[in-house]
């Protein structure tokens, strides 16, 4: 695993725990917004690594434990019938949104721990 691979992950945790209005000047930054797509796009694009880093000891079990549960949380949002929270204005107003900030942040501080 690669310092790079693990700089993407904590990065995509940490877009994913930040505030909504951070949140929605990085989606515009990106020129993805109104779209909050990008968000998990990132995450899961870099979610591959975590087996490896767990396998490598680089990050403890509690780290892949809250990785898992955000990416369940995701899944759990994502669907026809929930398109209405990929919108960025949900990132304000959704409780699945600050569901998934609150355990980006108990991931990047476990993260941070290991």
């Amino acid at each position: 695993m690669t310092s790079e691979q693990t700089r993407a992950l904590v990065r995509a945790v940490e877009h994913l725990a930040e505030p909504a209005a951070a949140q929605v000047a990085y989606l515009r930054e990106l020129r993805t917004y109104p779209s909050a797509d990008e968000l998990a796009l990132e995450f899961d694009a870099v979610r591959g690594f975590v087996p490896e880093l767990s396998e490598s000891g680089l990050i403890a079990s509690s780290v892949v434990a809250m990785l898992d549960a955000v990416d369940e949380k995701l899944a759990a949002m994502s669907g026809r019938e929930n398109e209405d929270l990929w919108h960025a204005d949900s990132l304000e107003t959704s409780a699945d949104w600050a569901i998934v900030r609150t355990l980006a942040r108990d991931g990047l501080v476990r993260l941070n721990r290991s």
